[in-house]
């Protein structure tokens, strides 16, 4: 299991009208804080959030692809696990961590849209959520 100061994430992102997952890799800085970051951009920008699946690639395209068959055995190593289903009624986020301790996978948060994910977690990034 990575140390608080090297926390990686698996992000997916799950559209309810399209069979095609997309995933991410965030290879250190997986908290809440940072993924709040990157999905605060488009509010920042434009006072709207992500609500297309164009949009949401645009928000992790700095990040590293992963196709289903690596997404799994990414998760093994992540710290951090994010949802993103894309409803009609727009984004909304669900949020797990594995803890050190190896008491598996725990709810952090959600679902929740995307907005109220921001809001709840903007702020400077702490290794210690």
């Amino acid at each position: 299991m990575p140390n608080a100061r090297h926390c990686p994430a698996l992000i997916s992102l799950v559209h309810v009208q399209h069979p095609r997952q997309h995933h991410w890799w965030l290879a250190d800085g997986g908290f809440p804080q940072h993924i709040a970051s990157l999905l605060g951009a488009p509010l920042r920008a434009t006072a709207q959030a992500a609500r297309s699946l164009d949009e949401l690639h645009q928000v992790f395209a700095p990040l590293p692809p992963l196709g289903a068959a690596e997404a799994n055995p990414a998760g093994d190593q992540a710290c951090y696990r994010y949802l993103i289903r894309l409803r009609a009624r727009g984004a909304e986020v669900c949020c797990w961590r594995r803890y050190p301790e190896g008491i598996g996978w725990q709810r952090r948060c959600g679902p929740m849209p995307v907005e109220l994910f921001v809001r709840r977690f903007s702020g400077p990034q702490r290794a210690s959520s």
